[in-house]
């Protein structure tokens, strides 16, 4: 396999040719806020945090560009934190309202972006619009889903779609309504829990059964 050099926040690193500046970030330890993003799936730059400036400025979401030899990435930019900080802000307004309970705390991806960009929450919260919580959607027969801690990042749909070849998961909804819906009620599920077990955020609970 042809390697490719490149520099990222002035580290050398070299990695296989094909690589995507996201994969070649991460697998350098090198972290890069990232909410769509699976490796076992299709890169397709859904949510939009991973955006990087290479080489001369230019703005790039990291997850669908690959490495070219002698490329310079740069991770850290106040052009890069005007771009996604207010992205992150207003998911964190939109989110539960705790992260008490939740099964992905600790390791979710979203408080991991929130501490990595140093975002004070409850300033953040307080612009958090009055709304009825969603009631918890327990028509799955293996697993809840919290509409609540959705970040809509397509996990679960792409890996029911794709990897499981089911597709009995897809968004329902347009604008804010927008959520996760199951076909034909639960009837082609397998009960295999990949998209659970993806979930970046928690809003999919598994239920044992």
């Amino acid at each position: 396999m042809e390697k490719v050099p490149l520099t990222i926040d002035g580290s050398e690193v070299v990695v296989d040719k094909g690589t995507s500046v996201l994969e070649a970030a991460l697998r350098n330890n090198i972290y890069i806020p990232h909410l769509c993003y699976h490796p076992d799936l299709e890169a397709r730059g859904t949510c939009r945090l991973c955006i990087v400036e290479i080489d001369d400025g230019e703005l790039v979401t990291s997850c669908r560009m690959p490495v070219k030899s002698g490329m310079v990435v740069k991770t850290k930019t106040p052009r890069i934190d005007k771009v996604i900080r207010p992205v992150v802000e207003l998911l964190i307004a939109d989110h539960h309202a705790s992260c008490a309970g939740c099964p992905s705390s600790g390791h979710c991806e979203l408080q991991k972006i929130i501490a990595h960009l140093r975002i004070d929450r409850k300033r953040v919260r307080r612009l958090r619009l009055p709304k009825v919580e969603a009631p918890l959607d327990t028509t799955n027969p293996c697993f809840d889903y919290d509409a609540n801690r959705c970040v809509l990042c397509g996990i679960c749909v792409q890996t029911c779609e794709h990897v499981q070849e089911i597709g009995s998961l897809y968004f329902v909804g347009r604008g804010y309504g927008t959520r996760i819906g199951f076909y034909g009620g639960n009837s082609n599920c397998e009960s295999c829990k990949e998209c659970v077990v993806r979930c970046p955020v928690g809003a999919l609970i598994s239920r044992s059964s």
